[in-house]
């Protein structure tokens, strides 16, 4: 497993003029933030977290800063985040589906998963076939020759 130590946003969920929000996680974290905007400071936004599987695995209520804005921090880990896949977080405030915004994060073994995972294994395949090929056509040995 690669190790970040930096901050990255995995998914940003939009909706134009309505209730928008991103899940911002470190690889390998047990913790996901929620942070987001709502179209009103009066109702309070519901962020429910889906499991591959389809089952809840977490949900919260929050009221909106008089400015909309609001933030949220989900823990992962435990019985109810034991199956690895890609588990979606859901903020709606209201019943209108303009104030309703989802994102996904993956998330394995109980921690989260880097987004660029499939980029960093195709460049170690790469630099490794590389290697195998620039040491067949220039005669490169790993062993003496006597």
């Amino acid at each position: 497993m690669l190790v970040a130590g930096m901050p990255m946003a995995f998914a940003d969920g939009h909706a134009s003029d309505g209730l928008t929000i991103t899940a911002d996680a470190v690889e390998g974290s047990t913790t996901i933030t929620i942070t987001g905007h709502a179209t009103s400071s009066n109702t309070p936004v519901t962020i429910m977290v889906l499991a591959p599987n389809g089952n809840v695995v977490s949900i919260d209520q929050i009221n909106p800063d008089s400015d909309g804005s609001f933030t949220s921090t989900i823990g992962v880990g435990g019985p109810m985040w034991k199956q690895d896949g890609v588990y979606s977080i859901t903020a709606q405030q209201g019943s209108a589906s303009i104030n309703k915004s989802t994102v996904e994060v993956e998330i394995a073994d109980g921690a989260v998963v880097p987004e660029f995972g499939t980029i960093a294994s195709l460049v170690l395949v790469v630099a490794i076939s590389s290697i195998v090929v620039l040491s067949a056509k220039g005669r490169l040995s790993f062993t003496p020759r006597i």
